[in-house]
């Protein structure tokens, strides 16, 4: 009967690394995925600081301008967002994983010290 507990435990310590080791390799695919959105952001604030409006540019196109900054800039805080969403479930369910194992650990060292 114990050794049935400490398996379910192996197993599920296996299953929650595996889990975690894949959200520390999320966020860099995330950022490597959306690279280009948050170069965009960079080069397009850059530009904008430098003084655009000393290029030449009508207004349409310096409204147009800002507004696709704007877009991207939206996007990449979103991008955001759901990066620090998923991070706090996933800390959430680390959490009471590690209550749960140290709930079954004790069990499991009560049963076998009542048994010596």
């Amino acid at each position: 009967m114990k050794s049935k507990r400490l398996r379910r435990l192996q197993i599920g310590t296996i299953v929650v690394l595996f889990l975690y080791m894949l959200m520390v390799v999320y966020p860099l695919v995330v950022v490597l995925q959306h690279g280009k959105l948050f170069g965009v952001v960079t080069n397009l604030s850059q530009r904008w600081q430098n003084g655009a409006s000393e290029s030449g540019k009508t207004a349409q196109e310096l409204q147009d301008d800002f507004r696709v900054f704007a877009q991207d800039f939206s996007n990449a805080l979103q991008v955001q967002r759901d990066l620090l969403f998923d991070y706090f479930v996933v800390n959430v369910a680390m959490i009471g994983f590690l209550g749960w194992s140290t709930f079954m650990i004790f069990r499991i060292k009560r049963e076998v010290d009542h048994d010596v």
